[in-house]
């Protein structure tokens, strides 16, 4: 058996390390910390962002203002087309559509009157619903 073949036995824990304990231990006089400054002190870690002194860049860049939120509105798109020869007995409405934020759009004819709900309408849309004697209410 050599020494780089040798296995420690299942369950081994090691020893803490032992600092501070005189010269020829390697460890002593400073453990390890150096000479002085933060870096040997009680507590020793700086805090987060510190930059030794130097004014730290979450204080040199301009504060942000408003409210983004983290998850963006993401709109089904639905064209008027896609409302052709609807004839439902209820109003069209956001359970009809998928049950998800709806924009109609424009896109299309529509002959037929239809009550329409949704989260948003553009333009060409609300014009060609109206037109052909529907309603549109946004939701």
């Amino acid at each position: 058996m050599k020494l780089n073949e040798m296995v420690r036995p299942e369950g081994f824990i090691d020893s803490p390390k032992v600092i501070g304990r005189g010269a020829g231990s390697g460890k002593g006089k400073q453990s390890g910390y150096g000479r002085k400054g933060a870096k040997a002190r009680s507590g020793r870690s700086k805090r987060v962002g510190f930059e030794g002194g130097q004014t730290p860049l979450y204080r040199r860049l301009p504060k942000k203002h408003g409210f983004r939120p983290h998850v963006r509105t993401v709109y089904v798109a639905v064209n008027i087309g896609a409302l052709e020869g609807y004839e439902g007995e209820m109003p069209l409405d956001l359970n009809a559509l998928y049950n998800a934020p709806v924009k109609v759009l424009g896109d299309g004819e529509l002959t037929t009157k239809v009550q329409v709900r949704a989260s948003g309408f553009s333009a060409s849309a609300r014009e060609k619903i109206e037109k052909a004697g529907g309603t549109c209410e946004v939701v």
